[in-house]
């Protein structure tokens, strides 16, 4: 009684399939490489994206603090008017004057703080209007560090309130 063998039982199929080929692994490999080149283009993009939330957290923070500086002087607020550079003068002088009350020192103190925070791109416009209300723009170069292209413009951040 003669038996056929099918193809999986036959000798010369066991012989052509015995281990991966070069093009097989050369593929895996590839496969392998782009996905942990997509990993760490995620990694940097979160990176990225943290440290400008950050920023904007700070942000926020300095003019809620200039903010409560002035309503705690109201009837001085108008000399808070103004541009505050940090990289002036005031803002590289020591941070000293926290403790001091009155508007100028307020304002060198924020203008300080601005700059420790944000660097010395950052700027902030205050504009105390005659109906009492405030208006704080604060802009730094987050987004010119990143964006490289020639019309990027700086972040801002903007903060409206009433007294």
């Amino acid at each position: 009684m003669s038996r056929r063998l099918s193809c999986r039982q036959s000798p010369a199929f066991g012989a052509r399939q015995r281990g991966l080929s070069l093009i097989e692994v050369l593929m895996a490999v590839l496969v392998l490489g782009i996905g942990l080149l997509g990993l760490a283009m995620l990694q940097a993009t979160n990176l990225r994206l943290s440290q400008s939330a950050n920023q904007r957290t700070i942000a926020t923070n300095l003019s809620n603090d200039l903010l409560d500086d002035i309503r705690s002087n109201r009837l001085l607020a108008a000399k808070y008017d103004g541009t505050y550079n940090a990289s002036s003068a005031t803002a590289n002088a020591n941070c000293a004057k926290v403790d001091k009350l009155t508007p100028d020192d307020r304002k060198e103190s924020f203008t300080c703080r601005l700059r420790e925070a944000l660097g010395e791109t950052g700027k902030a416009v205050v504009k105390v209007n005659a109906n009492k209300t405030v208006s704080i723009v604060i802009t730094w170069d987050d987004e010119l560090r990143w964006n490289k292209l020639p019309g990027a413009k700086a972040t801002e951040f903007v903060m409206e309130s009433a007294l």
